[in-house]
């Protein structure tokens, strides 16, 4: 029999060491995979809107290019006219002329023909004017301006002395016609012959101009003649110059020969693919590599006051020199001095090839090192650090979530980077911006300032700055996560109003929430229900409002309070209680709270003479409201209650003060059951003399009596139409 075989080994290991790189792997993503997304995350947020600048720490002043000199001397005042005289000084107003002085015509692919005759070139000005319809183009009106003959491929070496040159009147193109002309363009066309006929240059010098221009002209009719042109926009839409005195080179464009216009489209503006770019860097410098091998016009554009001769001398071209452009442009965060000295400073040998290496510890103590990159990037933020210290307390300070410890290496530096156990992850802002409206939050809608109560406590601690060193990043320092503690106390705790459940904004910490009895909502619902009551009039719900928002306010709970409240009514109250003339409304409502059994006689006494005591004087406004409100019930008793009869007068009680009977009531009662029992009195026999004696003091006593009857019954007449006179009285005060 064949021997058996044997499981190849090496497949099981293979398998089990990819499950285990797997775990690992997987073990690494839930380890690292969160706070990466989170950091990654608040870059783009930092990017898009930063919240602070990293040139203004401490740690990375390299990225501070500038210098505060200028502060010392700096005044607001100064800023206007510093903007203004930039303006004057960059803004040159349009002169007379453009003038262009032509340089040459350079066509290097046909340089070394061996023939340097003159080129034609035409000066042709657009007139782009207002379409009347939108479906069709704008109409071009073209006017040419003047005709130069140039030099073909001139040498830079030995350049020709003498330069053609044309001038354009600025009325040419001017805005005044705006409403016809919308745009202007300067359209340059080159006539250029296929076979070469031209003459030489002595020949053209020796010809008079009248016969120079008929050989031209019989060339160009004998010849096979193609043109190229350029054009540049002298107008914006803003109506702003784009051409400003230099010296310019046009990349010339092939041009249709059947059409004096030029090769501009000027149709109806539509949608274009545009596929993926090519990485290839060539194809994107290709359009720059136009100007080195097709053909280009040099000219000088210059505004000037008067025109100039056809052919001036040749000018000298323009110094150019990248270095003064960088350096004028940007002085502030470009100077010499500092700039080279941060160069020499951060690419030192030992920095410029230093190797940085992130070693991640997880899952106890697996580790994970990464490919060793030269750059001082953070590879969280993608921050460029420019040296290690400022790349560690980067990363210390900003990616509180990892712990980081730096580890020297013989090729660069060595960063073990780990999970902080410590960090706390919760809201340490304002809750405020959190439950702000509308919106997700004022942390991400801030619009300006917003009132608050100034309950904030900011310690400042100014301790010494240690030296910079890389020695604090070497190892973990123990009492650095229990000393952290925040510096700013107060704002940091959201609070509930006690009633509503809502939150308790920032403007609203000094008022205390469990006083919050009497919301603004809640007062003018109970306004709202007063008014809606119809059995009362207007001064008895002015009394009611002021009574019930006043304990609604205080929150009073028992009996035993309402003498305390009546008292703190009219103290809070009082003066608007008599302007509003409700004294008399104020003292029955004093004895609707008696008859209730609510407050004593001494509390109705002594409120009510609180009350007269705020009246004050006869020239108090108090006191005038009410001597008016009096004249005025005089005046409607005299008019219509003198006029009623008693019982027109008299009303049905409707509250408990008028439900108690007046005392003049019980007088008269009493006199008529005197009078009955006078008049049913029936006495024993008795003699004449006697009797009669009796009979005349009796009589005589009935006649006191009925006399005194008269009296008390006219005196308690008197003393109930008084009552009710006062009654009426207190209804009409009440109406007023």
């Amino acid at each position: 029999m064949p021997p058996k075989k044997r499981d190849k080994d090496g497949d099981s290991s293979k398998n089990q060491r990819m499950d285990q790189n797997q775990a690992d792997h997987e073990l690494f993503l839930q380890a690292f995979e969160k706070p990466t997304q989170i950091y990654r995350f608040l870059r783009t947020r930092n990017m898009l809107s930063p919240v602070f600048l990293y040139r203004t720490l401490s740690y990375m002043r390299q990225r501070m290019s500038r210098n505060h000199k200028k502060r010392r001397g700096f005044k607001v005042d100064n800023v206007l006219e510093r903007v203004m005289r930039n303006q004057n000084n960059g803004q040159q107003p349009l002169s007379g002329y453009m003038t262009l002085t032509f340089l040459g015509f350079y066509d290097k692919k046909n340089g070394n023909n061996g023939h340097n005759e003159p080129i034609k070139v035409e000066t042709l000005l657009l007139k782009i004017c207002h379409k009347k319809r939108k479906d069709v183009s704008c109409p071009v009106m073209t006017v040419s301006l003047g005709t130069n003959f140039v030099p073909y491929n001139p040498s830079e070496d030995f350049p020709p002395t003498k330069a053609p040159a044309i001038s354009i009147p600025t009325e040419k193109f001017s805005l005044s016609n705006g409403h016809l002309v919308k745009s202007y363009h300067l359209l340059l066309r080159v006539g250029c012959s296929s076979t070469t006929a031209f003459t030489t240059k002595s020949e053209i010098d020796c010809e008079p101009p009248l016969k120079k221009k008929k050989s031209v002209k019989a060339t160009e009719d004998s010849n096979d003649w193609h043109q190229l042109g350029g054009d540049l926009i002298i107008y914006d839409k803003q109506n702003r110059c784009l051409l400003s005195d230099g010296d310019y080179e046009l990349f010339l464009e092939q041009l249709n020969t059947n059409t004096t216009g030029a090769k501009i489209s000027h149709g109806i503006s539509s949608w274009e693919y545009i596929g993926p770019l090519n990485e290839d860097p060539g194809e994107h410098l290709a359009s720059f590599e136009k100007f080195g091998s097709g053909p280009t016009l040099k000219f000088r554009l210059k505004w000037s006051r008067e025109p100039i001769m056809s052919v001036v001398d040749r000018p000298k071209l323009l110094g150019t020199s990248l270095e003064s452009l960088d350096n004028n442009s940007n002085k502030e965060n470009n100077r010499p001095d500092r700039s080279n000295k941060m160069k020499t400073d951060h690419l030192s040998p030992n920095e410029s090839k230093l190797q940085i290496v992130y070693q991640f510890l997880y899952n106890n103590n697996s580790r994970q090192q990464t490919e060793a990159c030269e750059d001082l990037h953070c590879p969280w933020c993608s921050l460029d650090c420019n040296s290690l210290y400022s790349l560690l307390k980067h990363l210390k300070l900003c990616h509180s979530r990892f712990t980081f410890t730096y580890v020297p290496i013989p090729q660069g530096a060595r960063i073990d980077v780990a999970l902080n156990e410590h960090y706390d992850g919760s809201y340490t802002g304002s809750p405020q911006d959190l439950i702000s409206q509308p919106g997700t939050g004022m942390a991400f809608s801030r619009n300006g300032p917003v009132r608050r109560t100034s309950v904030s406590n900011i310690l400042v601690c100014h301790p010494k700055r240690p030296r910079p060193s890389l020695s604090e990043f070497l190892e973990l320092d123990e009492n650095e996560f229990d000393g952290q503690r925040p510096y700013v106390t107060g704002h940091n705790r959201l609070y509930h109003h006690t009633t509503t459940c809502l939150p308790v904004h920032a403007k609203e910490m000094d008022i205390d929430s469990e006083d919050e009895n009497d919301p603004k909502w809640l007062q003018t619902k109970t306004m709202m229900m007063i008014d809606d009551f119809t059995d009362v009039n207007e001064g008895e719900k002015e009394l009611m409002k002021m009574w019930n928002l006043h304990v609604m306010r205080h929150g009073y709970v028992g009996d035993c309070q309402i003498p305390l409240a009546c008292n703190m009514f009219l103290q809070a109250r009082g003066k608007d209680l008599l302007l509003k003339n409700l004294y008399r409304n104020f003292v029955l409502h004093m004895c609707n709270l008696f008859d209730f059994g609510l407050i004593s006689p001494a509390t109705v006494y002594t409120t009510i003479q609180n009350l007269q005591k705020l009246i004050g004087g006869a020239d108090g406004d108090e006191s005038k409201v009410l001597q008016d409100s009096c004249t005025a019930q005089r005046q409607h008793w005299l008019q219509e209650g003198a006029n009623k009869s008693v019982m027109d007068i008299r009303r049905v009680p409707a509250s408990p003060a008028e439900r108690r009977k007046p005392v003049a009531s019980f007088t008269s009662q009493a006199s008529k059951s005197d009078k009955t029992m006078q008049r049913s009195y029936v006495g024993p026999p008795v003699a004449d003399n006697v009797s009669k004696k009796r009979t005349s003091e009796q009589s005589d006593k009935k006649a006191s009596d009925i006399i005194r009857t008269d009296a008390v019954e006219s005196v308690s007449k008197k003393k109930f139409n008084g009552a009710d006179s006062c009654s009426n009285e207190f209804d009409s005060c009440s109406s007023f």
